[in-house]
């Protein structure tokens, strides 16, 4: 499959909230974590995550990465699918909420889904 590692790291330190434990899902050390979050930051120009000991928490710039992260990350496996000749769905749209709250809306199978989701960790 297609992707930007780097992404699939953010998101899953985002998710759990602990280099550890992304490390640990992701089968690979916590020092790769670390540079893979680095050279965003780096490449973004933004402090993406606060940390704290055992834990880090996303920045206000973090939040919005998140949200952009996560749709190229779904456009990534829509390319895949589709040039391996599977069916996409079609694409969602994410929205931000605000206060830790983000909307997924789509068209699966001709119905409209609305999904809300926390980011909060």
């Amino acid at each position: 499959m297609i992707t930007d590692g780097r992404l699939k790291v953010f998101v899953t330190l985002a998710e759990c909230g602990s280099f550890t434990e992304a490390a640990h899902l992701l089968g690979c050390s916590q020092p790769s974590v670390s540079q893979n979050i680095a050279q965003l930051e780096d490449a973004s120009g933004c402090r993406l995550f606060l940390r704290n000991k055992g834990s880090v928490a996303l920045t206000p710039a973090g939040e919005r990465f998140l949200g952009y992260a996560r749709r190229i990350l779904s456009l990534y496996e829509n390319l895949s699918l589709e040039m391996s000749g599977q069916t996409v769905d079609v694409e969602a749209l994410s929205l931000d909420l605000g206060n830790g709250s983000m909307a997924e809306i789509s068209v699966r199978e001709g119905k409209l889904e609305i999904g809300l989701k926390s980011t909060n960790n």
